[in-house]
């Protein structure tokens, strides 16, 4: 299955989407823990030219959030 960041950041049953500035967080539903573990990997595989993925992790060190930054966007800062 080809991701389709558009589409992902519709959110669904699984995971909500939050802006995160210049990035987008996903965080997982609860009772959708699989779906998410699941779409996380897949995006974790997919990153590289479009977009960035870091995974973030609960106490547990279950995959609960994804940060994902689109790579050709213009920053809204100025790094020194």
């Amino acid at each position: 299955m080809a991701l389709h960041l558009e589409i992902l950041l519709e959110g669904s049953p699984a995971y909500g989407v939050m802006d995160a500035r210049d990035a987008v967080v996903l965080y997982r539903r609860p009772g959708h823990e699989a779906a998410f573990e699941a779409l996380a990997a897949e995006m974790f595989d997919a990153s590289g030219d479009d977009f960035e993925v870091i995974l973030l992790t609960d106490a547990a060190e279950r995959c609960d959030r994804l940060f994902v930054a689109p790579v050709s966007e213009r920053k809204s800062f100025d790094p020194r």
